[in-house]
C-alpha cells in the first residue's frame, strides 16, 4: 500500500513537470509580406538594403521574455540584416505594443526579445535585407522570412519575398513580318491580271480598262504604293495628251488614270476591326496624268488585310485607265508600261 502511494505521488509529480513545459498556446499563423508591396523587391536603397516587413496576428498576447526568431532562407547575402529605424509608420517593428531588444543579427536572420508585455496581438517585424551585389540588384531569386516564437505562446509561419523578378515568367512570341501585293482582275481578286486594253479609240466615247491592287501587310504603320510609267502613252513617234483638267472628255485627246480606294481593310487601332479605308494620292473623282517618276499612289497608316472572299474587293484599290481622242489624233498603236512599288512601314 505504501509503495503504491509513493508511485502515485511520483507519477503526479512527473505529470505536473511535463504540463509545465507545454506552451499555453501553439500553432501556425498566417504571415503576410507588408513591404514591399506583394513582397516584390525590384530595387534597393543606395545602401544596398531593401526594407521588408512581415505581419501576423498572434494566437495569444506575447509576454516579457518571449522571443521571436526571424530566419531568411535561402540567405540573400553574406551581409547581416539590420532593423528598420523606429518611429516610421509601416516601416518599423511593432510587437503588440511591447518593448523589445534586437539582437543576434546575421545574414540569415535575427532575434527579437520582449522586455515588456504586449498589449495587443498585432505583430509587425521590419528588417532591412541586403539585396545588391557590386552595386546592382542581385540576380533573380526568391526567399522566405520565417518566424517562430518561444515562451508561453509558440507561433510559427513564413512569408515570401521575390527579388529582381524571381517570381516572374517572361513570355515571348514572334510574329513574322508579312507583306503581299497582286494586280488582279477587277471582278475576281483571286485572278492576276497584267494587261489593260483600252481597245479602239473613237472621238465619240471615252474608253477605259480596269484592274485592282491587292495589298496586304501586318506592318504596324501600314504601307505605301508608288506608281511609275516608263513613258507617256505613245507610239514612239506620237503621244496622247495627258489629261489636264482632271476629267477625260469624249471628243478631246486626253489620257489619264483614276483611283478608287478601298472602303475598308486598314485596322482600326481602337477596335481591332479592319474598317479603315486607304488614302488615295488624289481625290477619287478626278483623272490625273500618270507620272514618269515614282510617286506615292495609295497608302495606309494601319496594318492592312484583304480577305479572299468576294467582299474582299472592297479592301482593294480599283485603278481605271481612260483615254479619248479628237479628229487630229495620230493613228497608231499606243502603249505604256505602268509599274507599282509597295513598301511596308514596319
Amino acid at each position: 500500500m505504501k509503495t503504491t502511494y509513493l508511485r502515485l505521488i511520483s507519477l503526479i509529480a512527473i505529470l505536473g513537470l511535463t504540463l509545465s513545459t507545454i506552451p499555453a498556446s501553439a500553432g501556425g499563423v498566417g504571415v503576410t509580406a507588408g513591404l514591399p508591396s506583394n513582397g516584390e523587391i525590384d530595387s534597393a536603397a543606395s545602401t544596398g538594403f531593401a526594407t521588408t516587413t512581415v505581419a501576423w496576428t498572434s494566437s495569444a498576447t506575447y509576454l516579457t521574455g518571449a522571443t521571436i526568431q526571424l530566419v531568411l532562407s535561402p540567405v540573400p547575402s553574406s551581409t547581416a540584416i539590420t532593423e528598420c529605424p523606429t518611429g516610421i509608420t509601416g516601416q518599423s517593428t511593432s510587437i503588440g505594443g511591447a518593448t523589445y531588444t534586437f539582437g543576434s543579427a546575421s545574414s540569415s536572420g535575427a532575434t527579437f526579445t520582449l522586455t515588456g508585455d504586449a498589449s495587443t496581438q498585432v505583430i509587425r517585424l521590419c528588417v532591412r535585407v541586403p539585396v545588391t551585389n557590386g552595386g546592382s540588384l542581385i540576380s533573380s531569386r526568391n526567399f522566405s522570412e520565417a518566424v517562430v516564437t518561444t515562451g508561453a505562446t509558440v507561433d510559427f509561419g513564413a512569408a515570401m519575398f521575390y527579388v529582381n523578378g524571381g517570381n516572374d515568367v517572361t513570355i515571348t512570341a514572334t510574329v513574322p513580318a508579312t507583306i503581299s501585293f497582286k494586280i488582279t482582275s477587277p471582278s475576281d481578286i483571286t485572278t492576276e491580271q497584267h494587261t489593260c486594253s483600252l481597245g479602239v479609240l473613237t472621238t465619240a466615247a471615252i474608253n477605259s480598262c480596269q484592274y485592282r491592287l491587292k495589298i496586304a501587310t501586318n506592318a504596324q504603320s501600314g504601307f505605301s504604293a508608288s506608281i511609275l510609267a516608263n513613258q507617256n502613252m505613245g507610239t514612239g513617234s506620237a503621244t496622247l495628251t495627258n489629261v489636264g483638267d482632271l476629267a477625260v472628255t469624249a471628243g478631246s485627246e486626253e489620257y489619264g488614270i483614276n483611283l478608287a480606294t478601298s472602303t475598308y481593310g486598314g485596322r482600326d487601332p481602337s477596335t481591332g476591326v479592319f474598317s479603315r479605308p486607304a488614302t488615295a494620292w488624289h481625290p477619287i473623282a478626278q483623272d490625273w496624268p500618270i507620272p514618269t517618276t515614282a510617286t506615292v499612289f495609295v497608302s495606309s497608316t494601319y496594318p492592312f488585310y484583304v480577305s479572299s472572299t468576294a467582299a474582299g474587293t472592297l479592301a482593294t484599290q480599283l485603278v481605271t485607265h481612260k483615254a479619248s481622242i479628237d479628229g487630229a489624233t495620230n493613228a497608231g498603236v499606243y502603249t505604256q508600261r505602268v509599274t507599282y512599288y509597295v513598301t511596308g512601314h514596319f
